[in-house]
Order: structure tokens, then C-alpha cells, then sequence
């Protein structure tokens, strides 16, 4: 979760106090007294907590609560801002959709718990593959999809072959390995928008599956 609401909040307290100290001590020349630094820490307290409420409720409006990676909603602005970059530096963006396999077997078998704990587990190992302006988003109940910037010629062999690797060596007490189908579409090889790249990624997925 950001700072973003707290740092307003508490820059415009700060700006506020600061033209209460000239108009008052200063221009009206009024005596100084401690009750000034009491009423900025009450000021500072409120616009604090009222900074974080707003902090919250964007942290909720953009991420997945279970997995902390971002929502569906979050996905079509940043991804337009990725397109304007990618039309002025001529750089393609990777769209990698990933489909845990036999998910609901995890659930059934182990309970919803130790589900909860392995797709948070996905997560935290795809991020640990990205780079720090790539998106990684939860799309459904066990899926993900992995928006990269500036791909390379040839990328998908090597992220399938290495993403697939780590899942059949997973660091869990319970689960130690399982499959997922990976499908990939390129911006702007593959289509002009998320919707038609997330169409030819789904594409993809389900040929690798049903192989």
C-alpha cells in the first residue's frame, strides 16, 4: 500500500500551518504561544488517518486482497500507458496468461487454505521473475496474467521452459509441485488491444493444455 493519500494530506497541513504561523505571528504580530505546535499535531493526526483511509481504499480499488498482485480493473489503464511508451520506443509488450492446472484438486484435496497459500505462493514467484514495470495481475480464480514491457525475439520459450521449472520445485510444506498452461501473445504482432491479445493469449493456453 502507497503513501500517496498520507503525504498529501500531511504536505497540505504543513502548508496550512505554515501561513497560520505568517498571518497570525507574523503579519497581525500576535504572541507566539505553545497551543500552536498542540492544534498542527491534532491537524497532522486527523489529515493522517484521513490520507490512509484514502490509501486503503485505493490499495482495495487496485489489488487482489488474497495475493496482493492487481485486479482486472487496474490491467486497461496501465496497459494503455505501456502502449503509448511501447508506440514511441518501437519495443513489443509480452502478454502471458498462466492457468494453474488441476486447481480444483488442490482445493479438494487440501481445502481452500492451502489453495489460498499455493496461489499466493504463484504469485510471489512470478513477480519474482518481473522486472519492476512489468503487471502482474490475478485475472480469475486460478489464473494469472504477466504483462511485460520490451520483449525480446524468441522470449516465450525461455519464460515457459523457466516459469514451469519452478512450479515442479515449489518450496510448500504440502504441495510440492503442479503444472500450468501458459499461453502468449505479442503487442502488437498478435493484436492492438488487451482484448484481442488476452483472446489470442487464452488461445494459446488452452492448445498447450489440451497437448
Amino acid at each position: 500500500m502507497g503513501y500517496k493519500g498520507r503525504l498529501i494530506a500531511a504536505c497540505i497541513v504543513i502548508m496550512f500551518n505554515v501561513i497560520r504561523y505568517m498571518y497570525y505571528h507574523q503579519y497581525l504580530d500576535n504572541p507566539f504561544e505553545a497551543s500552536f505546535f498542540v492544534l498542527t499535531l491534532i491537524f497532522l493526526t486527523v489529515a493522517w488517518i484521513g490520507g490512509w483511509q484514502y490509501d486503503l481504499a485505493k490499495f482495495y480499488a487496485e489489488k487482489d486482497p488474497l495475493t496482493n498482485a492487481y485486479n482486472r480493473r487496474t490491467i486497461d489503464k496501465v496497459f494503455k500507458k505501456q502502449v503509448s511508451i511501447s508506440k514511441c520506443t518501437g519495443k513489443k509488450i509480452g502478454v502471458v496468461l498462466i492457468d494453474l492446472d488441476d486447481f480444483k484438486g488442490v482445493n479438494d484435496t487440501y481445502g481452500h487454505q492451502i489453495g489460498d497459500a499455493l496461489l499466493r505462493y504463484v504469485a510471489d514467484l512470478i513477480k519474482m521473475n518481473a522486472k519492476s514495470d512489468d503487471l502482474i495481475v490475478r485475472w480469475g480464480g486460478d489464473e494469472f496474467v504477466h504483462v511485460i514491457p520490451n520483449v525480446e525475439e524468441g522470449f516465450q520459450t525461455e519464460y515457459v521452459n523457466n516459469l514451469k521449472k519452478q512450479l515442479t520445485n515449489l518450496n510448500m510444506e504440502t504441495i510440492t509441485s503442479i503444472d500450468a498452461s501458459i499461453g502468449i501473445a505479442i503487442y502488437p504482432d498478435d493484436g492492438d488491444s488487451f482484448e484481442m491479445l488476452i483472446q489470442q493469449a487464452d488461445a494459446s493456453m488452452y492448445e498447450m493444455k489440451n497437448k
